[in-house]
């Protein structure tokens, strides 16, 4: 007979002690501000954490994938106040291209009241077309002794949000998406029967994720329009992150010797997650290009995913 565990619910402090130096950048990772932009509909690319705004410093500073648009994102731990939505209201006038304001922002807190949830309804109507205040209440939950399981719920949004999206913004969020999926679909079947990476489904998104064994680990392919670039990285998160990636930096030359010099040790800022990647130059939006990113991707993926492999498996033992 099955058995069923129960979900509880999870204090968000157990899983991060701190907002600033440890929900923000753990937030700032590829994957879970890919969960937040689903979330919400809208494809975003990190720009920078702990942003200058005046004299005012905005958790994350982001862009609309392949736009110019600016993208301010504050994190509350607790229930909204007054104190965080007029920041939102600065930020939203000073962020963004030589501070002409950010074009979406978005709030997460634990619980959002009724009356800020009111206000953001109202900043909604009120604003000019164009202008977004979106409301996220941050949850974490498990089973029994599992891992913690972070989740986004939509609590507040422009009205009709994904029905009003103008036909010049939907069609670019379309497109960049379609593409990133096509480009994708095309690497998988590049690499069928020919690789030891493991592969997912294609996603609609700027990268692809490649687990190598270990909770906390993965060889992350990277390509983006707007930069006109790839990246093959290993991407290491979760609370022993930076103690990962100190063992691993102790182990720099060896690494270097064999993955080549190019190859960069950057621990990021916070306590969140680190990488150790290399870059090169592509331009994913021609099609042309498309067996050569690939041919670099795969070879890479696989060179980075039999280097760290292993050395990923000895850190426990350590």
């Amino acid at each position: 007979m099955l058995k069923f565990g129960k979900l509880e619910a999870v204090p968000i402090r157990e899983g991060w002690p701190r907002e600033d130096s440890e929900f923000t950048p753990w937030l700032a990772g590829e994957e879970n501000l890919s969960s937040l932009a689903q979330e919400i509909g809208m494809d975003l690319e990190l720009v920078e954490t702990e942003s200058h705004v005046g004299t005012f410093r905005t958790d994350i500073l982001a862009r609309r994938a392949g736009t110019d648009e600016t993208v301010v994102i504050e994190n509350q731990f607790g229930k909204t106040d007054h104190s965080h939505l007029g920041q939102l209201l600065t930020y939203a006038a000073g962020a963004g291209s030589e501070g002409g304001g950010a074009k979406t922002i978005i709030w997460i807190s634990e619980k959002f009241t009724e009356p800020h949830r009111a206000a953001l309804d109202w900043l909604n109507q009120c604003t000019e077309p164009g202008i977004r205040f979106f409301g996220i209440e941050l949850q974490l939950w498990r089973i029994g002794e599992s891992a913690f399981a972070p989740k986004f719920s939509l609590v507040c949004q422009p009205n009709n949000w994904q029905k009003k999206l103008t036909q010049k913004t939907a069609a670019a969020v379309t497109e960049s998406g379609l593409l990133y999926q096509e480009f994708w679909t095309a690497f998988v079947d590049f690499c069928a029967g020919n690789t030891s990476l493991r592969l997912p489904p294609p996603p609609p998104r700027h990268w692809l994720g490649t687990g190598i064994g270990k909770a906390g680990f993965s060889v992350n392919l990277t390509v983006s329009i707007r930069r006109g670039r790839m990246e093959c990285q290993l991407w290491i998160e979760g609370k022993e992150a930076k103690a990962a990636f100190a063992k691993l930096v102790a182990r720099q030359d060896a690494i270097v010797s064999v993955l080549g010099s190019q190859i960069v040790f950057d621990e990021m800022p916070g306590r969140g997650p680190c990488k150790i990647y290399e870059t090169m130059n592509g331009d994913v939006s021609d099609r042309g290009q498309w067996p050569a990113i690939h041919q670099w991707l795969k070879e890479r993926g696989e060179a980075f995913a039999r280097v760290f492999t292993p050395l990923v498996a000895q850190l426990d033992a350590e």
